[in-house]
């Protein structure tokens, strides 16, 4: 079998594994109004700007966070890796992630929790702002994958951003894409079930892979997944 057949039918296992977990979550709160929507009447104006900068990778995000978010949220952003980022945050999953995420997901988490603040003014921004975030995080994971040298390690490493955004819009689904909130019981253990048997039949996947000839003076670089 070959390798791009191989990640073909792990992408599509990961595909329905995520479609179960949000299907078994329960059903959304609010309606999808699409990733593109600007910011609406009742919205915290000042959250709103600074979501749409922070999503659009705009330089000028910093300048865009309201100014009392320190004393509401108890950080102050910081720059990360060129980008503006909850330096604080971190990737949580139940399954181990590429190395390679941890900016995306410091800057995910300001993003929440900039949705976190505009609800706490008493503007709490509309789905709009959390697909928005979600998309932004699964282009910088995909993004991040592109260091990687070599072909495989880096096929790995998209393979598990999909299972990453996967349980992400699952959850942004359930909670009708508005303002994050903690779980607890089924819904967080499906979640992280099917994120866990989506990396063991990813890890199958490849380990089922016949070891092919190849020429002597072949020196194949360690890969790293």
């Amino acid at each position: 079998m070959t390798t791009g057949r191989v990640w073909r039918r792990a992408a599509t296992a990961l595909a329905v594994l995520g479609a179960a977990t949000v299907v078994a979550g329960g059903t959304a709160a609010g309606a999808d109004t699409g990733a593109g929507a600007a910011a609406g009447e009742g919205e915290n104006p000042a959250a709103a700007q600074a979501v749409q900068a922070l999503a659009a990778g705009d330089s000028r995000a910093a300048d865009a966070v309201p100014g009392d978010f320190a004393a509401v949220m108890g950080y102050r952003p910081r720059t990360v890796d060129g980008t503006l980022a909850n330096p604080y945050g971190d990737c949580s999953s139940p399954v181990p992630l590429p190395g390679e995420f941890d900016t995306a997901c410091k800057v995910h988490d300001l993003g929440y929790d900039l949705l976190r603040y505009a609800r706490e003014s008493g503007g709490e921004l509309g789905p709009w702002a959390r697909r928005s975030l979600d998309e932004r995080l699964d282009a910088d994971m995909h993004a991040a994958c592109e260091v990687r040298a070599d072909p495989r390690s880096r096929a790995f490493c998209s393979a598990m951003a999909d299972v990453a955004i996967t349980a992400v819009g699952g959850n942004s689904w359930r909670q009708g894409y508005v303002t994050p909130v903690d779980e607890t019981g089924t819904a967080v253990v499906l979640g992280g079930g099917a994120a866990a048997l989506g990396v063991i039949a990813l890890r199958g996947a490849l380990g089922r892979r016949r070891p092919q000839a190849v020429p002597a003076s072949y020196s194949a670089a360690a890969v790293t997944a």
